[in-house]
């Protein structure tokens, strides 16, 4: 395990370093939309080109999915889950908020989704690396990290994000923020899930929600919150986030109240 979390950790700053290399060189008029309001553009492409190509040398035998470039293989013991550049519309105008995601899966023959065993994410300007492996914790640029302990959620400070490429949830999206602001201290939208989780991980934030996530955006963070001993499951309460995608983390104190508001604004 340490030598596949050191094979993660290596890949994660090669597509850091990339970022670094073209941040304010490169803006929205010289991306490209992909989807409704998602820019691509060329650091996102060689980003995960240098990435997955370092990862399948030192790994043959696994498979590949990233956000650009889609899956590679599909029959092996383990699948990299990369992310490349979360945050990009942050990337390119400037605002100094985005991250690079690698985990690693061990993937099941008989479920869509497997175990995530490893995940990695950086933040690119500052440098800090939040690691963790299943069973052995979370790290922050080597030190354990975990999730805060306040109990009173009149005085927790959460974060989210909005959907952005489909809008048929931002009526109930907004709904449910109002519910949380009601309840909380006040609520952050930096614009990169994979660092709001790890956030979330080190105490900087008590919870996070978020709809319509993909499997890049919160595989390494799903398991580095769970390893700060977080919890961190779908709308529903399981364990199938990455399928679904519509995601709720938090300390074990105040996951269950976030969890109520979540499926009574739903519901109603």
């Amino acid at each position: 395990m340490k030598q596949l979390l050191d094979i993660a950790v290596e890949a994660t700053r090669l597509g850091a370093s990339i970022l670094n290399e073209h941040f304010g060189k490169i803006k929205t008029a010289q991306a490209e939309i992909k989807r409704a309001n998602e820019w691509v553009s060329d650091v996102d492409r060689m980003s995960e080109a240098s990435m997955r190509e370092f990862l399948l040398k030192e790994l043959p035998e696994s498979d590949f999915l990233g956000e650009e470039m889609g899956q590679r293989g599909s029959d092996s013991e383990y699948r990299w889950i990369v992310d490349p550049l979360d945050g990009t519309t942050n990337y390119l105008q400037g605002f100094p908020c985005f991250a690079v995601s690698t985990a690693l899966e061990r993937c099941s023959s008989s479920a869509e989704w497997g175990e995530v065993i490893i995940g990695v994410i950086t933040n690119p300007l500052t440098g800090d690396l939040y690691t963790a492996t299943k069973g052995q914790g979370s790290y922050k640029n080597g030190e354990r990290i975990k999730v805060g302990q306040k109990t009173d959620f009149s005085m927790c400070i959460l974060a989210t994000g909005f959907p952005y490429m489909d809008k048929r949830d931002s009526g109930a999206c907004m709904r449910m923020f109002e519910e949380m602001m009601s309840a909380c201290s006040d609520i952050r939208r930096p614009g990169a899930a994979a660092l709001d989780l790890c956030w979330l991980a080190e105490g900087v934030f008590d919870g996070f929600w978020e709809y319509r996530l993909q499997p890049w955006d919160i595989a390494a963070g799903g398991l580095i919150i769970k390893e700060a001993g977080g919890i961190f499951t779908s709308f529903e309460g399981d364990d199938k986030y990455l399928s679904q995608g519509n995601v709720v983390g938090a300390n074990p104190h105040i996951h269950p109240e976030m969890l109520k508001i979540i499926l009574e604004t739903a519901s109603g």
